[in-house]
């Protein structure tokens, strides 16, 4: 049990509260004994005095008023005892005295000489015990005040702890705490914010690691193809070429694994337009029947981030539009918010702009370019998300819009 609570924050703040609350309870009852023990001496001593004062009087058989008893806080009992009535003390003997009776938690003096004797209510009030006990149970109560906040500040720990047991079986939901305290609501955004990471790259990488295999059975069904041919000059060059594609595409991938890792680390340099485009028309490696059109509009344009990152990102969206457009044509223009790539052809197989979740194309689609995951869309949609620009996409009259929103 001390393991337990040794391993267990709020177990121990448990038991601070249970030692505070002992040790609270044990000097309230020495307080209240020595107290009682106190005032039972005083009462003792002032009952002593108020006896020795009045036999004078008694003596003399003087008619004693509660006029003249008010200064020692007693007046004249008249009624006569109850067989209840209890001796508390005696002093003196059976000529001279006085005796001490308690009847309805009244203090009655009986004071009594050989010519004449008394009885008094005793009138003095000592709040002193009341006090302690308004203080002592003051402190009780805000030690209980404090325990029952601090559990509900400990809560959220508590129930951060399940969600991350809940987390390592699969569950990505997020922490609701509901509390007005900003540290708490810190933790509640840090924790929703690590599991938002989290998510994305478990989706991202696990749809990383499918079109990583997809996309290299197509050269490496080439290669295996030309390797059944009788070697010559033209198969060793064929074969060169999908190495090199093997290894461009390879290049490729572990870029766009950097990129999904440090999301959100890229510099922000500005790069002109143009400048990235023409560097990306450079590695697209054009074919006498393809044109790529830029609008002097660009001339002008610039745009944040990482030049390399935007070249890729680039050379995908032409690429894309040269292959799979009909005419072999791709018109660029730009204004001052948008870039945007503009081509003949079929729509694609999905809503770019939006938030694809699941990256996987449906085959039922029918597009030329369905292969059956979106890997250009998957680059181009995470650098230009990773800048924090936005992907538009329309569809009209078979041609196809892709803007970059600046």
């Amino acid at each position: 049990m001390l393991n337990n609570i040794k391993r267990s924050l709020l177990g121990q703040i448990r038991l601070l509260f249970v030692v505070s609350f002992v040790v609270i309870l044990g000097l309230w009852g020495y307080f209240y004994l020595r107290q009682t023990h106190l005032q039972n001496e005083h009462a003792m001593a002032r009952y002593f005095s108020i006896a020795s004062s009045l036999q004078p009087f008694l003596f003399q058989s003087y008619p004693l008023t509660n006029k003249e008893l008010q200064e020692y806080h007693v007046t004249l009992f008249t009624q006569a005892l109850s067989t209840k009535a209890k001796i508390q003390e005696h002093r003196g003997d059976d000529i001279k005295g006085f005796t001490i009776f308690e009847e309805n938690g009244k203090h009655i003096l009986h004071v009594y000489n050989p010519i004449g004797e008394i009885y008094l209510e005793d009138k003095e009030e000592d709040y002193t015990l009341s006090l302690i006990h308004t203080i002592f149970l003051a402190l009780l109560g805000i030690q209980s005040i404090l325990l029952v906040v601090s559990q509900r500040l400990l809560h959220p720990i508590l129930e951060m702890g399940q969600k991350l047991k809940e987390l390592q079986q699969g569950d990505f939901s997020k922490l609701s705490i509901h509390s007005s305290y900003k540290e708490l609501q810190q933790i509640e955004h840090s924790y929703n914010h690590a599991i938002d990471y989290i998510h994305y790259l478990v989706q991202t990488r696990e749809m990383f690691n499918k079109i990583l295999m997809h996309e290299l059975k197509t050269p490496l069904a080439k290669g295996m193809f030309y390797l059944k041919n009788v070697p010559s000059t033209q198969s060793h060059t064929d074969i060169k070429k999908v190495f090199e594609t093997i290894n461009s595409q390879l290049d490729t991938f572990r870029m766009l694994e950097e990129l999904i890792a440090y999301k959100g680390e890229v510099s922000c340099e500005e790069h002109s337009v143009v400048t990235v485009l023409n560097h990306a028309i450079k590695t697209l490696h054009v074919k006498k029947d393809e044109t790529i059109d830029v609008h002097q509009s660009c001339e002008t344009c610039l745009i944040q981030g990482d030049g390399a990152l935007w070249q890729i990102c680039f050379k995908n969206l032409m690429d894309n539009a040269l292959r799979y457009s009909p005419n072999h044509h791709v018109f660029i223009e730009c204004s001052q918010t948008a870039i945007t790539f503009v081509n003949e052809g079929e729509p694609l197989p999905l809503d770019i702009s939006a938030p694809i979740r699941d990256w996987k194309i449906e085959r039922s689609k029918n597009h030329r370019s369905t292969s059956g995951y979106g890997f250009g869309l998957f680059i181009v949609k995470n650098i230009i998300e990773l800048h924090g620009y936005t992907l538009r996409y329309h569809y009209e009259n078979h041609r196809l819009a892709l803007s970059i929103q600046i």
